[in-house]
């Protein structure tokens, strides 16, 4: 655990919760009873400070990094998420610590993964002249960094269908897969659909910040889909910094006359998951749905049962959409 540091010439009210980020220094080489504050050490520190009424009063505590090389929008947007994460009666520094690191990892690993992206793309599409890869890797490579945009890496190129814009998952840890949408399906208004959500659901004798929400929307095409994706990972934050987003979608496609039925399911990483979802779907009898959940683990693992918690929150956002 992270030890709480109370120096002498601070009152209860200012004390301070500090410890090096996890994963960037050996914590053994601090005693457990008296540990060196690593914030003149040049060692990446996060700082909570804590309120008189921590852990019980609504006031979240207050995060301070130190020592760390960040896109000041990024520190910022990080900060802001570890305030909104703070839940009465919950314990934040293991939870604040974890989320530091894995931001921290993935900034570091963040550029060549975007370059290698952005090289795949570009092969794909017929670009394999070594001139133009040699320009692409000298030139400056510009990302949207807007709040709604943080996870979203366009491939360069015009004003054709062949674009695509790259999800990046926040981490590798978890095992989610790099997704790639059409640029010209994903910002075309025809395709916009009304996403539903539930509440935030915290699974019993789960870890402090497991958290599932659910989400549905109406689709009648694959374009229906890739928007309702898009929307979610693009334009949530806390959707797009999930630990799993597995889903499910069925519905009818009439092509010339002849109906056909569509249905496809994604476990996002979260083995096993999105077939829970499809059988939630084919045993509710709905059609024309997609129906998402989004899972942050909390650090415990909750075996089997989380399947069930999984479906239970997909059937409320069935219910939240009028599915049901």
């Amino acid at each position: 655990s992270i030890p709480t540091v109370v120096p002498p010439h601070m009152t209860p009210v200012q004390k301070l919760c500090t410890s090096s980020i996890p994963g960037n220094q050996n914590d053994n080489a601090h005693d457990n009873n008296h540990r060196e504050d690593d914030r003149g050490l040049g060692i990446p520190t996060l700082e909570i400070r804590l309120p008189a009424s921590y852990p019980l009063g609504a006031t979240a505590p207050t995060p301070v990094l130190h020592n760390v090389m960040m896109n000041p929008d990024k520190k910022r947007n990080l900060l802001e998420e570890l305030v909104e994460m703070y839940e009465v009666g919950v314990e934040v520094s293991i939870l604040w610590g974890e989320r530091c690191r894995e931001e921290l990892l993935h900034s570091e690993d963040s550029l060549d993964l975007h370059n290698h992206c952005r090289d795949a793309a570009r092969y794909e599409n017929g670009s394999d002249h070594a001139a133009d890869y040699e320009n692409d890797n000298n030139s400056d490579y510009h990302s949207n960094n807007n709040d709604d945009n943080d996870n979203r890496r366009n491939i360069p190129g015009g004003e054709k269908q062949t674009d695509t814009t790259t999800y990046l998952p926040p981490t590798t840890k978890f095992n989610q897969p790099i997704r790639t949408f059409p640029t010209h399906i994903i910002n075309n208004p025809l395709y916009q659909r009304t996403i539903t959500r539930t509440r935030p659901f915290h699974p019993p004798k789960s870890g402090p910040g497991e958290t599932m929400i659910g989400h549905a929307a109406r689709v009648t095409s694959p374009e229906h889909v890739q928007w309702v994706l898009a929307r979610l990972l693009f334009h949530d934050k806390k959707v797009a910094k999930a630990n799993h987003n597995m889903f499910a979608y069925r519905f009818t496609e009439v092509t010339d006359g002849t109906k056909r039925r569509v249905a496809d399911n994604d476990d996002d990483g979260e083995k096993g998951a999105g077939a829970k979802l499809a059988a939630l779907l084919e045993m509710c009898k709905v059609d024309d749905v997609i129906v998402v959940v989004s899972r942050w683990f909390g650090g415990i693992h909750l075996g089997p049962v989380r399947f069930k918690y999984i479906a239970a929150v997909g059937r409320d956002a069935l219910v939240e959409g009028g599915f049901l």
